[in-house]
């Protein structure tokens, strides 16, 4: 996986996928105007409070080009974990052809604790079907 790594929406820092190595990583792209991104980020959160303490962090992807409008969808829908902010989708583009397609939102990249992409989803993720490509990748 390519380092991704920028400002985060909520302007509080920066958000860097080098700083997770070691862990597994759900790295989700989203915008405040998809409304499938809006039905999976309560189960996304609800996915990283729950496994956070075994090595799992989530962090989001941004396309939105107003930061106003990324900061309310958060507020909104209570997100528990960063996303970077990416109007011109620069980070995405570094992503290996052929993992998503990363004109169509969300999707959803599974990175092992060694950095490499274990499994990609494109279109909504539920909890359930997040936990199940985590898990075997987590220690027991």
């Amino acid at each position: 996986m390519p380092e991704l790594s920028g400002e985060r929406v909520g302007g509080d820092g920066q958000v860097s996928l080098k700083g997770l190595r070691g862990k597994v990583v759900v790295v989700n792209a989203w915008a405040s105007w998809c409304g499938p991104c809006r039905a999976e980020a309560p189960e996304l959160s609800r996915v990283q409070e729950e496994l956070q303490g075994k090595g799992l962090r989530v962090v989001g992807v941004n396309a939105d080009v107003s930061v106003e409008a990324a900061r309310s969808f958060e507020r909104d829908a209570g997100l528990v974990y960063p996303s970077l902010h990416d109007p011109q989708g620069r980070q995405l583009l570094r992503l290996p052809k052929g993992v998503v397609n990363t004109t169509g939102y969300p999707f959803t990249i599974i990175v092992d604790p060694e950095g490499r992409i274990a499994a990609a989803r494109i279109g909504a993720i539920g909890e359930a079907e997040l936990k199940r490509l985590v898990r075997p990748l987590l220690p027991s």
